[in-house]
């Protein structure tokens, strides 16, 4: 993408659901950075996402990179950490910040900001799923009660942003789902016949998540 007065110009899309899963995606396991330095006149503008470099590595370079690359037509980057499994997908320049501002995210600390779901994700029940696999597939997951109960899974989202948590529960509540109340910063769908309903309405796009999932069709078919 171009750049206009030495601004690195986006493409602005459109508010659908694949700009709805990204957002959910910020909001779980994304952070905002907006920082100017006078002394130095040096600014920080960027959208940083942090993942596993192994179990997030495919999710993360091929799917959300090919998706943010395409919904805002720039050009992301991709960090690994030395000396431990992260890495980071970034995205960088002062107008993908203040568009993601702009629609109902902050810069900085999100718990300290106590950020929920837009507005304007909640209004629309296929945003709302879409944002809502964006938050689970970053922040969630799916995983056996072993070794006491095998066979029984249990479909878990943790947050340490009250609101944030506050609004996920409210969502699949609101969507239908029987979902626990919030303990220890976290949600938890356990029952069977719910864990089918979320993936069917509203799966998953991590490799992670969805080779759990084929773990728990293999005690759990789904009911015809």
């Amino acid at each position: 993408m171009a750049k206009k007065n030495n601004l690195k110009l986006i493409k602005i899309p459109k508010k659908n659901e694949k700009l709805s899963e990204f957002v959910g995606v910020i909001l779980g396991d994304g952070n905002i950075t907006k920082l100017y330095n006078p002394d130095k006149k040096v600014a920080t503008y960027q959208v940083r996402i942090a993942g596993n470099s192994i179990k997030d590595y495919n999710y993360i370079v091929n799917y959300l990179k090919p998706l943010a690359e395409n919904l805002f037509g720039i050009k992301t980057g991709i960090h690994k950490v030395k000396d431990c499994n992260g890495m980071y997908l970034t995205l960088t320049g002062k107008n993908i910040v203040n568009f993601f501002i702009k629609i109902g995210l902050k810069a900085g600390d999100k718990i300290k900001n106590n950020i929920g779901i837009p507005s304007w994700i909640k209004k629309d029940k296929r945003f709302l799923r879409a944002c809502l696999r964006g938050l689970i597939d970053t922040d969630g997951c799916l995983y056996e009660l072993r070794p006491h109960w095998p066979g029984l899974f249990q479909l878990n989202f943790k947050n340490f942003d009250k609101k944030l948590l506050s609004d996920t529960r409210d969502s699949l509540l609101n969507l239908g789902f029987k979902v626990s109340r919030i303990t220890s910063n976290k949600i938890y769908i356990t029952r069977k016949a719910e864990i089918h309903k979320f993936y069917k309405e509203i799966g998953s796009s991590n490799d992670r998540l969805l080779q759990k999932h084929q773990e728990f069709l293999q005690y759990n078919s789904p009911v015809v």
